[in-house]
């Protein structure tokens, strides 16, 4: 994501607050995580992230798997079925490569409503690291009240075939 684009991303895809993706660009200019997002017809339809090791919220589960991680993928409904994840992923493994880091992992939740994204990571060849374990978290909203987050988890990894240190 460009920082030209947060307001009509900001106006498409709405966060828990509206600082989020400012501070997410800023963290991307220090080169500690990648947003991309999807556009049709000037509407952002997908978003999704990748953090590399280091970044404060680089998670307990890549720091024990040794990945980037991937996060907050989600496609608009109208857009979804469409390949548009697929392309954000495939997009987010390429930035993973260029780093040299040899693993992607990402969290997904194991209620009925994610089976589709299951599905699409197991196609795209993530398979089991751990799990299940529960994440929870308090996100902020803009009047400082508290927006709780929470679900039973998987935790899924892929390994980067031409990643630094694979070898010829």
């Amino acid at each position: 994501m460009r920082a030209e684009e947060l307001a009509a991303f900001q106006t498409g895809m709405r966060a828990w607050n509206t600082r989020e993706y400012g501070r997410r660009l800023a963290a991307q200019d220090r080169g500690d995580l990648i947003q991309v997002v999807a556009w049709r017809d000037g509407r952002p339809v997908g978003k999704a992230m990748v953090l590399f090791p280091g970044y404060e919220e680089y998670s307990v589960s890549a720091e024990r798997e040794g990945c980037a991680e991937i996060r907050d993928v989600n496609v608009v409904p109208d857009a979804r079925r469409r390949g548009i994840a697929t392309a954000m992923i495939v997009v987010l493994e390429r930035a993973v490569r260029t780093r040299g880091l040899p693993r992607i992992g990402l969290s997904v939740a194991l209620d009925d409503d994610d089976a589709p994204a299951r599905e699409l990571y197991g196609r795209l060849g993530y398979a089991f690291a751990h799990g299940p374990f529960v994440s929870s978290t308090n996100l902020v909203a803009d009047d400082g009240s508290p927006v709780p987050v929470g679900a039973v988890m998987t935790y899924l990894t892929k390994p980067l075939a031409g990643s630094i240190g694979d070898g010829p």
